[in-house]
């Protein structure tokens, strides 16, 4: 076994006797499983699939740990790699022979590469060199290989090189429960805490758990929680204090992914308690439609919904420029206090029936499948966020079908068959359709957000357009109305402020006398238009005023008052 040495290696069970892995919480029926695969005659080797921080490493540590308590396979050597030698062979070819050598010499072994995904993936020249090397293991019963990779890595393998995937039997990793991941926590603490004991509250490990799932940028669950718990720790110690404490936490949380650290600190009751008064200072003259809106949420947050569904879905209709987007941006600013919470669609863009694809992503072997698809990475990136559908009926009707599964079970399957969680999500979805009859009635001076004018006006003309199921999955149909001239009054005050605080470099301070302000109103006011108009005039006006101030010759602007 000369030629063995440059294989770098650790003994598995050696480490679980003396229990200087990671403890292993969970994950039975994954263990029963690598006992069975190993002890079969055909498929007797494993590939473990998880993205990275899952615990992948984690689970070999507590099988080896797990075999030397029982005696369970004690023929075989428990052997952990590193995939070094692969990338050995792929600068120098002529080691194959010396590795392959060195591993037909080896007593009857289970041996476990922990990155070899990461090492041959785009690299299909190495896969067939790995396959060739590993060829007699896989047949021979006296050896058994368990390799690890993440989800991409598996699918590629399994286009590259479906020989050899043949060989092994995929054991897929799937996250864990809130339970296990604080008790992971809670084992991890010890190692953590080693150098500068602290004192760490039950509430803090909680409240580790909740920034992580919250915020999924920190990385994969449970390795994210562990880290986080780690910074805070090291940020208590840097500080001189003796307690770990939720404030410390947040800290850290605010510094890693750019969240203001009063906005972590308000709880989800906290946030639902004033929406629909912060609602209608951003968005005028949709009191009706806010408050179904900030209902519908508060029940969710008090956990009065179905926890399978997402945390509210609502059908906005309504003619342009009225405030269905800005609605949308509003309740994501108020509801999750972050930009990349989010996400515009537009469905436009989704009118054919492959186009599909571009949502969920592509399958394995297909144009474009590394890159996922819009929708899926959005909530896949940010699972606390809401996602605007615009003019969702301008979309394909397979798109509406991908959708029923999002709104009736709170979650979908991407094009690399992963599922990913819509439950902690809002969607919103606007929609052009019946325009004509909202500004007709509204002309009348009927009541257009009414329960009767949507149920029997509305309801018909979305049945043509969408399929009655689809249309009943949303919580809430809500017509934003036309806008009156005392409601585009107000929003041209908030646009001017708005100016203001652009331009707050300059100092300036608009003022317009309300009668001047009405007049040009009135001028451009259009109910097919909504408050775009105005919102232009301001802009161009306030620009214009501010540029003419700026050139003027000094003296000439003694008044900052434009």
């Amino acid at each position: 076994m000369a030629g063995f040495k440059k294989i770098s290696y650790c003994d598995l069970r050696a480490e679980g006797r003396v229990r200087t892995a990671p403890a292993l919480v969970g994950r039975g029926g994954e263990l029963d499983r690598l006992d069975r695969i190993v002890g079969r005659r055909v498929a007797n080797n494993a590939l473990v699939v998880g993205p990275n921080g899952i615990g992948k490493t984690t689970l070999l540590h507590g099988w080896a740990r797990r075999l030397s308590a029982r005696a369970t396979l004690e023929r075989y050597a428990l052997l952990q790699f590193d995939a070094e030698h692969l990338f050995a062979l792929d600068e120098n070819a002529a080691l194959e022979e010396a590795y392959a050598e060195a591993l037909a010499q080896l007593p009857p072994s289970i041996l476990c590469i922990d990155d070899f995904g990461q090492e041959v993936y785009k690299r299909s020249a190495l896969v067939q060199r790995a396959f060739r090397l590993y060829k007699p293991l896989l047949r021979a019963r006296r050896t058994h290989i368990v390799l690890l990779l993440q989800a991409h890595e598996h699918a590629w393998l399994e286009r590259e090189c479906p020989a050899f995937v043949e060989q092994f039997e995929t054991i897929r990793l799937k996250p864990q429960t809130r339970a296990e991941h604080l008790r992971i926590l809670g084992k991890a603490l010890p190692r953590l805490n080693k150098s500068r004991p602290l004192i760490v509250p039950d509430s803090v490990l909680q409240d580790a758990l909740s920034f992580a799932e919250r915020f999924p940028s920190l990385g994969q669950m449970p390795r994210s929680a562990i880290q986080l718990l780690d910074e805070g720790i090291a940020l208590s110690a840097e500080r001189g204090e003796r307690m770990l404490t939720s404030d410390v936490l947040g800290s850290a949380v605010a510094a890693k992914v750019g969240v203001p650290k009063a906005e972590l600190s308000h709880g989800a009751l906290e946030r639902v308690k004033n929406l629909e008064s912060d609602l209608n200072t951003r968005v005028i003259g949709q009191t009706a439609a806010l408050a179904a809106i900030a209902r519908t949420l508060r029940r969710a947050q008090l956990g009065l919904r179905d926890p399978a569904k997402p945390l509210g879905s609502f059908l906005l209709l309504g003619p342009s420029g009225v405030g269905k987007t800005e609605t949308a941006k509003c309740v994501a600013d108020r509801m999750f206090g972050r930009p990349e919470s989010f996400t515009r669609i537009d469905m436009s863009e989704f009118q054919g029936d492959h186009t599909i694809q571009r949502l969920i992503g592509a399958p394995p072997g297909y144009i474009g499948y590394e890159e996922g698809g819009a929708l899926t990475n959005a909530l896949r990136k940010e699972p606390y966020s809401l996602i605007l559908l615009d003019e969702i009926e301008k979309a394909h009707p397979k798109v509406f079908d991908l959708f029923l599964q999002v709104l009736d079970d709170g979650r979908l399957t991407s094009g690399q068959n992963e599922t990913v969680d819509a439950r902690n999500a809002i969607v919103m979805a606007t929609s052009n359709a019946g325009v004509a009859d909202i500004l007709a009635a509204h002309a009348g001076g009927e009541d257009v957000g009414g329960e009767a004018f949507i149920k029997e006006k509305l309801m018909p003309i979305l049945a043509r357009t969408f399929r009655l199921e689809f249309i009943n999955r949303f919580d809430s149909i809500l017509v934003f109305k036309p806008l009156t001239v005392p409601g585009l009054m107000q929003i041209a005050r908030l646009e001017i402020r708005k100016v203001e605080r652009r331009l707050a470099k300059h100092k300036v301070r608009f003022d317009i006398e309300p009668d001047v302000l009405q007049e040009r109103i009135l001028r451009m006011a259009d109910p097919r238009f909504g408050a775009r108009p105005v919102k232009r005039f301001i802009e161009e006006t306030c620009e214009t005023l501010l540029t003419r101030s700026l050139l003027a010759p000094a003296g000439h602007m003694d008044d900052p008052d434009v």
